[in-house]
């Protein structure tokens, strides 16, 4: 990680707990609590070193739900340092189409890698328009209690 990102993941690692546990934003806090975020946050940094995440997943329907893995979106990393977003071993292109790419050529491959934060936003844009059976993901979750007892509005 370029220094640069390190300290800006470490303001951000040590901003989220002054705001949990203080309240408040990191620059708000009193010097004595702020350096503990801080070094809080770098101890969170040493733990991840040499972790690479490789696949991020979008999973809308709860934990336990028979069809979860089954309306899973995957968003993995290709060599190129891109990524593609993948269900089933079909890929969601451009225009918000799913299709089957195992015997395309490789620049059909290259028009679906997107940089991290668009491959994201586009698979949970996806993800409530997942067919399951006659109805999506979408429709499921509307008729679904969320853990508080309201129902999950998308």
């Amino acid at each position: 990680m370029a220094p640069h990102d390190h300290t800006t993941l470490r303001d951000q690692i040590a901003d989220t707990l002054a705001r949990t546990y203080d309240g408040q934003p990191l620059t708000d806090t009193r010097d004595e609590h702020a350096e503990h975020h801080l070094e809080a946050a770098d101890a969170v940094l040493a733990r991840l070193n040499g972790i690479e995440v490789r696949v991020y997943r979008v999973a809308l329907l709860p934990a336990g739900h028979p069809m979860r893995e089954f309306a899973a979106i995957s968003v993995r990393a290709c060599t190129s340092g891109r990524w593609q977003i993948d269900r089933l071993g079909f890929l969601l292109g451009p225009d918000g189409r799913w299709e089957q790419g195992s015997s395309r050529a490789p620049v059909w491959h290259e028009e679906r890698e997107y940089d991290l934060p668009t491959a994201l936003t586009m698979a949970r844009q996806a993800a409530p328009h997942i067919r399951v059976g006659d109805t999506t993901v979408g429709n499921l979750l509307e008729t679904l209690p969320a853990p508080d007892g309201a129902l999950f509005v998308l």
